[in-house]
């Protein structure tokens, strides 16, 4: 069910309470509609295409082949996600490092994938606004949502109409009350500048590690 607005239909979940005031407000037009937010996520997705180069890079560097090899081993399926290349690039580091350089590289990768998990929070949850508060909005996981949805239409299909609408208002209180992953914009401008140091930990890696294995060549010849 939804509403047309600016040229777009809002679709997702409304809740309200009793007296009709609205409890949360679901779905992708929360975020169309604040543009601050919008502004926000846009470039904490823009960082993290630019750190998940950064990491691609290093684990080329880490695998110490020839560029096009590299290449083909990162189309391989299992290396399809930042995670599989993150999990990779640890294993090469603790086959082919030692000591401070490799405590240095596995701390990296180990903040890389703390940063990927939130990142991918904001990216693939569903965002939720509560009541007027336009400063914080929400992130909703897909199995919260689903099993919320699924519970309201298993109930609007079980219960009697006469007792419906009281416990399918309990239920999606309950819902929005069980909802606290909340972000403002202030929470969302630290992530971004955690995933840019993260980045720049990467790439600096990357060079060190790629100016090394020059160094051993030319000295090898």
């Amino acid at each position: 069910m939804g509403n047309r607005g600016m040229g777009q239909f809002k679709h997702g979940v409304q809740i309200f309470d009793e007296s009709g005031a609205s409890i949360m407000e679901v779905g992708s037009h929360v975020i169309r509609e604040n543009s601050e937010f919008s502004k926000e996520l846009g470039i904490i997705s823009a960082s993290w295409g630019q750190a998940e180069i950064n990491l691609n890079c290093l684990f080329a560097v880490l695998l110490d082949v020839s560029p096009s090899e590299a290449a083909k081993q990162l189309q391989r399926r299992e290396y399809n996600s930042a995670q599989k290349v993150t999990w990779a690039a640890k294993r090469i580091a603790r086959e082919r490092l030692t000591g401070v350089e490799l405590d240095s590289v596995v701390n990296i990768l180990d903040q890389f994938d703390l940063i990927r998990k939130m990142r991918n929070r904001l990216q693939h949850d569903v965002w939720a606004k509560k009541g007027m508060d336009k400063n914080k909005l929400f992130c909703i996981h897909s199995d919260q949502y689903l099993e919320f949805t699924t519970q309201f239409f298993a109930a609007s299909q079980r219960i009697p109409s006469d007792v419906q609408v009281g416990h399918v208002i309990a239920l999606a209180n309950q819902f929005a009350a069980s909802i606290q992953m909340g972000y403002t914009i202030n929470d969302l401008q630290e992530i971004n500048r955690s995933v840019d140091e993260i980045s720049r930990s990467l790439m600096q890696a990357m060079f060190f590690h790629m100016s090394k294995r020059t160094y051993i060549s030319q000295i090898g010849q």
